[in-house]
């Protein structure tokens, strides 16, 4: 054995000189031989400069231990050893304007840029489930399924739009791809999110987590795309979503962790952390819909922050709307499980290189990128917005256009390997469904009230005037009657038959409120909030002398009093 250079001989040596932004704190990373055969590396804080220390180190993390009489010299040789100074960057996302920090690499448009390293911890699932896997080159190739689905173009335009949020000087924003089970939402989610490195919906984030754990990811994903798998595995079960929902949309919109005790690891002397994200979530229900299931209505900013898009379209059964049009019933749906196929087995081995190298494409180009992306945004409004729209309705088309912005950017990039003209067109597509999916309380109240003549004017509410005996003995299989007072018209129904004539409470809510403002409801208690409608019933006596709990509607002037608000 040589005694001329021990590192050489031991493999023991330091391999850089590490400083964590992060933490403010310098380390020594020093590398040698594995008991298991594979090279190790130790990272030391630089305060441990004895040989022993060192070596707690390295024999901690698996070093093959040098012999008594060689490690006193083959150590110290490492510790007095120089070696090229890094950094660990101590957030993903812009680090300047040429520099983009990953979870798994840092990619630089300049030549000459500083060594940097990226965050270390632990991500949403684990670090491991994002990872690069095979080639950009295999991706591409099974990543063109995408020209047949809106919504894995949608998907896979949130992902590469998220870096362009800073850029373009816009907010925080979220999707959420919705749609019935089985119609692949979560396959479509999972395409995008494959450009992050995921390769399996099942290692995807989700809501099943505390407000500060979600935060605590956001900051990990500062300047990235989120994805969040399924809104329905939110904590505490379905009757609680919809409170999930919104305050993940307020806590990740706002893009600002929560303020942390100084002696909480990872904190910077009790300074809350900023980030900006782009959460891609997947639900059964639009944000809308849980709300309604809950009795209430989301307002302008949360619907302006959180936008459902459907992920069906032209009577399509699954994401493959743009399916080829030569394909019809059982064929079509031979190539629709083709295609969900090859996805799910491909992602697993193609994934993760097309971030880092559409971001590394911006790094380059930044100085051209700002007014692209502009005018790409202006472009988009350009095309789909009209003077008719409301603020909220005009905000989401310009949110469209980050979108559109970073699709044709990653198209540009040679990342992404879809037509322009397509992609755009499944973006307006898209947008216009998710405008179309904005409540309009006055409308729905028209359309309910409507519905409601209909009922109350049907057969299975019994006009105590042309009924017989036998019906009047029989009133209590009824929905419930009708007859006439004094000038007008009175109703009674069954409660639980009132409560099914609607799509939802909140709906039937604002049904009742309504006949109760007008003069038209008959109740004995005070009008109360929230879901119950205890206060609109009454116990009645009916023809057939039973007492029921019912609605009970007085309309002086007959139908007409229904359609003072059409």
């Amino acid at each position: 054995m040589s005694t001329d250079n021990p590192t050489t001989t031991a493999g023991i040596r330091k391999i850089n000189q590490l400083y964590d932004e992060g933490e403010q704190a310098w380390y020594d990373i020093y590398e040698a031989p594995g008991i298991e055969g594979a090279v190790i590396q130790a990272t030391v804080p630089r305060q441990e400069q004895s040989v022993a220390a060192v070596a707690r180190y390295l024999l901690a993390k698996g070093a093959q231990r040098p012999s008594t009489t060689e490690r006193q010299g083959i150590i110290a040789f490492a510790i007095a050893a120089d070696a090229p100074i890094v950094r660990r960057a101590a957030r993903n996302g812009w680090r300047d304007a040429s520099t983009f920090v990953t979870h798994r690499s840092v990619v630089s448009g300049r030549d000459d840029a500083e060594a940097i390293l990226p965050p270390t911890g632990a991500y949403a699932g684990s670090t491991g489930h994002m990872q690069d896997r095979g080639d950009l080159d295999g991706w591409r190739a099974l990543i063109k399924i995408a020209r047949f689905s809106t919504a894995m173009m949608i998907a896979l335009a949130a992902i590469f739009a998220a870096p362009l949020l800073k850029i373009a000087l816009r907010p925080n924003f979220g999707l959420v791809l919705f749609g019935p089970s089985r119609s692949g939402k979560s396959t479509a989610q999972l395409a995008g999110a494959s450009a992050l490195g995921y390769g399996q919906e099942e290692d995807l984030p989700s809501l099943n987590a505390t407000v500060s754990g979600l935060l605590s990811v956001a900051v990990a994903f500062n300047d990235h795309a989120i994805p969040i798998n399924e809104i329905g595995t939110a904590r505490g079960g379905k009757n609680n979503v919809y409170e999930v929902v919104r305050e993940t949309t307020y806590g990740l919109m706002n893009g600002q962790d929560i303020i942390r005790h100084p002696s909480w690891a990872g904190s910077d002397g009790g300074a809350t952390a900023t980030f900006q994200v782009l959460p891609l979530m997947s639900s059964e229900h639009s944000p809308d819909a849980w709300a309604a299931r809950k009795g209430e209505t989301r307002d302008e900013g949360e619907t302006a922050r959180l936008i459902g898009v459907p992920v069906l379209f032209n009577g399509s059964q699954t994401i493959f709307d743009l399916a080829p049009k030569t394909l019809t019933g059982s064929n079509l749906a031979a190539w629709e499980k083709k295609q969900f196929q090859l996805l799910r087995e491909g992602l697993p081995n193609f994934r993760g290189l097309a971030f880092s190298t559409y971001t590394q494409w911006l790094a380059r180009q930044h100085k051209a990128v700002e007014e692209v992306v502009r005018i790409l945004v202006a472009n988009f409004e350009v095309a789909v917005a009209r003077p008719t729209m409301s603020p909220v309705e005009r905000d989401i088309v310009a949110k469209f256009g980050v979108l559109y912005a970073g699709g044709l950017l990653a198209i540009a990039a040679g990342v992404l390997p879809l037509d322009m003209k397509r992609l755009g067109a499944a973006l307006k597509r898209a947008c216009l469904a998710a405008l179309a999916e904005i409540p309009n309380p006055q409308a729905e109240l028209i359309a309910d009230l409507k519905a409601l003549k209909a009922k109350l004017s049907g057969a299975s509410v019994l006009d105590t005037e042309t009924c017989t005996r036998k019906q009047l003995r029989l009133m209590h299989n009824a929905d419930g009657f009708r007859q006439i007072k004094n000038e007008g018209l009175e109703f009674v129904v069954r409660s639980e038959v009132f409560t099914r004539w609607f799509r939802s409470e909140l709906r039937r809510q604002r049904v009742l409120e309504w006949l109760d403002a007008e003069g038209f409801l008959n109740h004995g208690r005070d009008r109360t909030t929230g879901r119950s409608i205890e206060w609109a019933q009454r116990q009645v006596t009916w023809p057939d002398t039973s007492r029921k709990r019912s609605i009970s509607v007085y309309l002086p002037g007959g139908f007409a009093d229904l359609e003072r608000a059409f």
